[in-house]
């Protein structure tokens, strides 16, 4: 057996069954897409946790600002308790003690004043001797 007859042997032992070369397949839509699977429920989680409820308070928020009127008791951002005197385009004012009013931007208003807070707040304390 010669060198050429033990190349040529060998040469056929490794070629493909299919005869010819054949190029790589490029990957199918199921292998690509199970790729990105981690990644699509990652987004599907965060959007259920954290960005639907904060478009529902936004909302929610949103209709609370465009529902006052006067007279509503409100809190601001910074904590200041207030009834509404007057709602003028992006200012409201506030009544914040006899014969004290302050203004203030729309949007520093929190919430309304709950009913259990504002019942606690007309009573006077009476002080245990």
């Amino acid at each position: 057996m010669n060198l050429t007859s033990l190349a040529l042997l060998v040469q056929d032992a490794t070629a493909p069954a299919g005869g010819g070369a054949t190029a790589p397949k490029a990957p199918g839509f199921f292998e690509l897409g199970g790729m990105f699977w981690p990644l699509i429920l990652c987004f599907g989680v965060f959007w259920l946790l954290v960005l639907r409820p904060e478009q529902k308070q936004r909302k929610k928020r949103t209709q609370m600002l465009a529902e006052l009127k006067k007279g509503d008791r409100v809190m601001t951002t910074g904590g200041m308790y207030g009834t509404i005197v007057q709602v003028q385009d992006q200012i409201v004012t506030l009544q914040v003690a006899e014969g004290v009013r302050m203004r203030f931007a729309l949007s520093a208003v929190q919430g309304l004043e709950d009913a259990s807070t504002s019942s606690t707040t007309d009573k006077p304390v009476e002080a245990k001797t």
